[in-house]
């Protein structure tokens, strides 16, 4: 059987990364402003399934060979421990063996007593923001700076206020440092809207947006030829526009297709029919029900109302289904707004942003 090159998995990168070139490339290019340009802090924000992980998995790659150590860590309460430790980690093997410390060397001197290990005295007597700046400017020296990525941004709790208001300390003092953060919309407005660190604000914000469907049927067609399968135009347009331009279903389908061809070289009508049946039936399971679990009843309501209007809804025909006062309508669209699930097509329409969740609401999936 031939090698499925599809990998429909959350927190991974997918063999091939399609359709955040230009994002990769922009921030990147932030990379060499000078420090403390708003394109060197970037929120990346989008729905379940948008790409968000593998877009920081290939943006630490790309960092890496232009000479910034990463640091990629999960958003908790540990992670500021994580970010410091991944950073002694990574950055070890650029200190050359010629500057290490000596165990017992003055702490105030030097403040290493290895490579990047901390001295006891630093250890127990500096806190996060100390030893960060220790570590900017060890690796400054062998012209290296950091890059903090932070992955599934939960709140701004006391670890993301640190990080933030440290970052925001530490370019002032011009440390080459840079950071990525990634989360749900409505998460990530949290963080924002902080009162703490409303200086975020000025930091560069990315909304993820579908794949552009002709970037798609690049992709399929150059990746089922790799994998010596042959398909047809039609089938191929199919399953492009099956995708709806979104990640996670770019890679199920295209899983799908790869694992009921098995060894055979044609991908015939039936393949491609199970293949989308079984994909709608995963993105339900693993994309709508998690995405709607910590939803009211109101926001299920509202999102319910839009389900009968073919790609967009209009505010009147909403308001009109739910039966309900124009404040009642507001709260739960700004709740919606807010958390990503629809967004604003233009002034008084809108649409869902996770596709077939309104065929899901019909019953049809």
């Amino acid at each position: 059987m031939s090698k499925n090159i599809f990998l429909p998995a959350f927190g991974v990168k997918p063999h091939f990364l399609v359709g955040r070139n230009k994002l990769i490339e922009d921030f990147l290019d932030g990379l060499n402003r000078p420090i403390g340009h708003h394109m060197r802090a970037t929120f990346f924000k989008g729905q379940r399934g948008m790409g968000k992980t593998a877009l920081l998995l290939e943006i630490a790659d790309k960092a890496t060979q232009q000479n910034y150590i990463v640091a990629r860590v999960t958003a908790g309460e540990r992670m500021l421990e994580e970010i410091l430790q991944t950073i002694q980690i990574n950055g070890e093997g650029y200190i050359p063996k010629t500057s290490k410390r000596v165990k017992g060397v003055s702490a105030g001197a030097l403040g290493f007593s290895l490579g990047l290990t901390f001295s006891d005295e630093v250890d127990k007597k500096y806190g996060f923001r100390i030893k960060l700046s220790m570590l900017a400017d060890e690796l400054n020296k062998y012209g290296k700076g950091i890059l903090i990525l932070v992955d599934e941004v939960q709140s701004s709790g006391a670890a993301m206020r640190e990080l933030a208001t440290t970052y925001q300390h530490l370019i002032g003092e011009n440390k080459n440092l840079a950071v990525a953060m990634a989360g749900l919309p409505g998460t990530i407005s949290l963080v924002l809207n902080d009162e703490i660190l409303t200086f975020l604000n000025r930091a560069h914000k990315v909304e993820l947006e579908p794949i552009a469907l002709p970037e798609v049927e690049l992709y399929y067609s150059h990746a089922l030829s790799e994998a010596g399968k042959s398909i047809t135009e039609d089938l191929l347009q199919q399953a492009v526009k099956a995708t709806r331009g979104y990640p996670y279903l770019v890679q199920l389908i295209g899983y799908y297709i790869m694992e009921l061809t098995g060894d055979e070289p044609v991908i015939t009508q039936a393949v491609l029919s199970a293949a989308l049946e079984t994909s709608r039936l995963q993105l339900v399971e693993n994309v709508f029900k998690t995405s709607m679990k910590d939803l009211s009843q109101g926001d299920i309501t509202f999102l319910k109302a839009m389900a009968d209007d073919d790609v967009e809804s209009s505010s009147k025909a909403i308001r009109e289904r739910l039966k309900k006062s124009n404040s009642y309508f507001q709260q739960y669209r700004l709740r919606l707004l807010e958390s990503g699930l629809i967004y604003q097509v233009r002034r008084g329409l809108y649409a869902y942003t996770l596709p077939y969740l309104g065929e899901y609401f019909c019953g049809e999936l």
